[in-house]
């Protein structure tokens, strides 16, 4: 399967009063708009999930559209230098020259992926599950299973043909973060699995706000963990 991809990187106007909640608000407005415009375009329309999503990676504030999702950011962009408006408007750093067109699904090898943001792996029932495992190697056999899981959601969400079982080998840890009013269990780390996933999508929880972003990595040939 293609998916139809764009970024663009920004910079905020007002950093100290900069939300990035306001300017994902004003980016799903647009999205409304642009959905209601073009209801009979040839793109497939995802409703499951999330087609613009704003992510903050360490100190870049990065913005990717997928699918329609893509369509409204570069028709939104194309000539322009700002995007937002406010206290969260940004200076348009760098951007794609065009919709790009990305693979994804299943591949004969497995390729290699780094969490860039946490992944909110569990929800309550699961978290119940993970703390009552006893030792590393349980724990480590459950992320594995369920990040799995989450894989296959994915797969399934952007409409990927599924011609083989999804399979995935799990290196994460885990901390303790303060997300909205919760203190929730998150892990970063790495993953190799035999689905194709283009850079910047999210895994697990939250997606839309920027949880579980990935991006695949290259390792060196020798080695065995790293082979793509």
């Amino acid at each position: 399967m293609i998916l139809r991809m764009y970024t663009i990187s920004l910079e905020p106007e007002h950093p100290l009063r900069f939300s990035l909640d306001v300017l994902r608000s004003f980016l799903n407005k647009r999205l409304a708009e642009y959905s209601a415009l073009h209801m009979d375009d040839a793109d497939r329309f995802l409703h499951r999930y999330p087609v613009l999503q704003c992510k903050q990676l360490k100190t870049e504030l990065i913005v990717t559209g997928i699918s329609q999702g893509a369509g409204c950011l570069c028709q939104l962009t194309t000539d322009a230098t700002m995007l937002g408006n406010g206290e969260s408007a940004c200076r348009i750093t760098s951007r794609d020259p065009v919709i790009r067109s990305e693979p994804c699904g299943i591949t004969d090898s497995f390729i290699p992926y780094e969490f860039l943001t946490p992944w909110i792996a569990l929800n309550q029932q699961n978290a119940k599950k993970f703390y009552d495992l006893n030792g590393k190697p349980e724990r480590d056999a459950f992320l594995q299973k369920l990040l799995t899981a989450q894989l296959l959601t994915l797969a399934k969400s952007l409409d990927c043909g599924i011609t083989a079982p999804i399979s995935c080998e799990a290196k994460v840890r885990f901390r303790r973060d303060r997300i909205g009013n919760e203190n929730l269990m998150v892990f970063l780390g790495k993953f190799r699995t035999n689905l194709r996933i283009p850079d910047y999508l999210g895994l697990g929880r939250s997606v839309s706000q920027g949880y579980g972003t990935i991006k695949r990595i290259m390792e060196d040939s020798g080695d065995a963990s790293g082979r793509s």
